[in-house]
């Protein structure tokens, strides 16, 4: 593995461009109907469960106490790992990797390290949505929707562009305040939190535009290519990526809390147990309504407690493999101590994350289940600090980007 300064980073391009772009889509026809060259471009979002070339993630995770256990079985789905390391970092991370006794040689050399400047581990956040774009005459190539990240002041915000600039990737900025977990999709539709906004700075310059909920549809049709935008409340969590996960293009799996559950489960008070129910009754909630476009069902989800909401949804999906989050072997994610409150919460935890694999296993996932105690307490979990590259080969195989793509009506759905 070869560390890739900024300045350097052209170098990539042997490795990852031209596996990934100029290897691809060799067989594809680029003309419309009756030979006459197509006459729009052609676009749609990229499904996390389609083929996937590559995953990205911060150094950060590697110091997570499971982080080397989680890298592991991103490369055992037959992903490389993009490791993005700022510079002052990555002495001690080619240290951490050269001192790994379980990291194997076949591991290594699908590792690529990137210097990349940033400050936090929630990849999924700051880095863009990838689609698939289509021009005429041109070859198809990957290119990714950016978004405003936070204050759209930081390292985090720019990572994108610096690896763009230096690897030649097409990167379209969009003027809006959207976290890349806010946003789902199943390569037609798409699904949006609530939690969307302009750029204020944006707005400080312009004249005022009709509401921007009334324009989602249109903005995400013309923008990634979704059929259809499907906007859904913040609760129980602004990122949608923490409580619902697409399977397959038509199942979508959207959390549940047993209502019965929340009354035997110790420790939490009046408020909390109504907290909860709140909770329950709006994720039933917009299961419902979900399902006017999905096939739903459900995932078990343990009772939230004070600062602590456990999911099995924030799994990472790679060329079928489900790495999935496990709780159960860490029972100090509990503020409760006593044997007996432990003793209920494993087993629970135990019963529950038996239910989660035969879920992931039902829809043809291979699940590897790694634990993520310490990642939970920081507020996320595996989707969170990831980034998927799809692999435009084996998705071309499959299936062949619609010429016509940007004629579908763009519908907005809203609860």
């Amino acid at each position: 593995m070869k560390a890739l300064t900024l300045p350097l980073l052209a170098t990539l391009v042997l490795s990852f461009v031209a596996a990934w772009g100029a290897l691809s889509w060799k067989k594809h026809d680029q003309f419309g109907a009756g030979g006459e060259p197509a006459a729009t471009i052609s676009i749609r979002p990229v499904a996390e469960f389609e083929p996937t070339f590559g995953i990205g993630i911060s150094e950060q995770v590697l110091t997570k106490k499971d982080g080397m256990a989680f890298m592991k079985a991103l490369l055992a789905s037959g992903t490389r790992v993009y490791l993005f390391i700022p510079g002052d970092k990555r002495e001690a991370i080619d240290k951490l990797l050269r001192n790994a006794p379980n990291l194997h040689g076949y591991e290594r050399d699908n590792i690529v390290k990137i210097q990349l400047e940033h400050e936090s581990m929630w990849a999924r956040d700051y880095f863009p949505i990838p689609i698939l774009k289509k021009i005429p005459h041109v070859v198809p190539t990957p290119s990714f929707v950016d978004f405003v990240y936070r204050d759209g002041n930081t390292l985090d915000d720019a990572a994108i562009h610096q690896m763009a600039l230096a690897i030649n990737l097409s990167v379209d900025h969009l003027p809006l305040v959207l976290d890349g977990g806010n946003f789902l999709t199943n390569g037609e539709k798409c699904i949006l939190s609530e939690e969307v906004s302009e750029d204020p700075e944006i707005l400080l310059l312009n004249s005022p535009e009709p509401p921007l909920e009334s324009n989602i549809g249109k903005i995400f049709q013309a923008a990634l290519g979704c059929q259809k935008t499907i906007l859904v409340s913040q609760i129980p969590h602004p990122h949608v990526d923490m409580w619902m996960k697409f399977l397959n293009k038509n199942v979508l799996a959207v959390n549940q809390i047993d209502l019965k559950s929340i009354d035997t489960v110790p420790g939490l008070s009046a408020p909390e147990r109504e907290k909860a129910r709140k909770i329950a009754r709006e994720l039933d909630k917009t299961a419902d309504m979900l399902e006017d476009d999905f096939e739903v069902i459900r995932m078990p989800m343990p009772v939230p407690t004070e600062n602590l909401l456990l999911t099995y949804s924030n799994a990472v999906l790679s060329n079928g493999k489900a790495i999935v989050p496990r709780y159960s072997k860490d029972l100090k994610l509990f503020k409760e101590e006593t044997p007996e409150t432990l003793r209920a919460w494993q087993s629970t935890l135990v019963a529950m994350e038996k239910t989660v694999v035969s879920i992931y296993s039902k829809y043809g996932f291979e699940v590897t289940e790694v634990d993520s105690n310490e990642w939970i307490r920081d507020g996320g979990s595996f989707h969170c600090v990831t980034f998927h590259l799809p692999d435009l080969d084996a998705i071309g195989k499959n299936e062949e980007i619609s010429h016509d793509a940007s004629r579908h009506d763009p519908e907005m759905g809203q609860r």
